[in-house]
């Protein structure tokens, strides 16, 4: 008798337990599991969007050859090659805006369904998302997220500005973040120079990646110093080259052709215009920035 109603107690518990677990440790299950199943997705679809950005980087070199002979060997055939070549380039750019934009949101969707379920790779797939954008043209909306990356892992609270000290692992992809936030901004002073911008614009972008490459090259010692210090030297000739002269130069490889102006995250009243005072060291490895800076 006592074991029957053991069993049916035990029977009668079983409804609870699942609800619980439907509620509680299976919903998140859940969400990873849908999560996973939309990032091998977005993963895909950045693959994609890398093939169309590099396509458009070639016809980029190649119309910047054809503009540069129409220039110095005038001629009907020399200008009719140059328009064609520069076409070509704009339709292709476009293309891969197109498809670093879906690849972004692609991963909001994978925030979206991922909630709070997993914070660790949330802040993964937001640094994804914000390098797409980037990629896409929506410069200011990518920076605004790596700013806010940048701050959450260097542990500064929004309400009195105090630092905590961040694990080894979030210092590491803290610099990584800090590093795609610096060349970010380059893109934005870069595009907004060619477009015609005064120097007054394009130089507020300009100067917050130098002054973010400048802060890595600090951080660090060895090789990754160099290359920091490398791209650094990168962004001053940016700001000391003539106009013409960098009209003739191939823009990076991964820099979108044009960008959106919109509001600019450092311009907005309340933001820093430069990388916190704080020592970096430890984090890391590096990366040099691609052939065509």
């Amino acid at each position: 008798m006592m074991l029957a109603r053991l069993a049916w107690g035990i029977w009668a518990i079983v409804p609870v337990v699942a609800v619980t677990y439907h509620f509680g440790p299976g919903q998140a299950a859940y969400a990873i599991d849908r999560a996973a199943r939309l990032q091998n997705q977005a993963s895909a679809s950045q693959v994609v969007a890398q093939q169309a950005q590099e396509i458009a980087y070639s016809a980029h070199l190649v119309a910047i050859d054809a503009r540069r002979l129409a220039f110095l060997e005038p001629s009907v055939e020399h200008q009719a090659q140059a328009l064609d070549a520069t076409t070509s380039e704009e339709r292709l750019y476009a293309h891969a805006a197109d498809l670093w934009k879906e690849s972004a949101d692609r991963l909001q969707d994978v925030l979206t369904t991922l909630g709070d379920a997993s914070p660790k790779t949330a802040r993964d797939i937001r640094w994804a998302r914000a390098r797409a954008n980037v990629r896409a043209g929506e410069i200011w909306t990518g920076i605004e997220d790596l700013e806010a990356l940048v701050n959450e892992l260097e542990g500064l609270d929004g309400t009195d500005g105090e630092h905590k000290s961040p694990s080894a692992s979030d210092a590491a992809f803290a610099r990584s973040v800090r590093e795609e936030l610096a060349t970010a901004y380059y893109y934005g002073a870069r595009l907004l120079r060619l477009s015609g911008m005064p120097a007054q614009e394009w130089r507020v972008e300009s100067g917050k990646a130098r002054q973010h490459f400048r802060y890595l090259a600090e951080s660090v010692d060895d090789e990754p110093a160099k290359n920091y210090q490398r791209n650094l030297e990168l962004v001053l000739n940016l700001e000391q080259s003539n106009l013409m002269d960098l009209q003739g130069k191939p823009l990076p490889k991964e820099s979108p052709r044009v960008g959106k102006n919109g509001d600019r995250p450092g311009n907005r009243p309340g933001k820093s215009k430069r990388p916190p005072q704080q020592d970096g060291r430890g984090a890391g490895g590096a990366e040099q920035i691609r052939d065509g800076w």
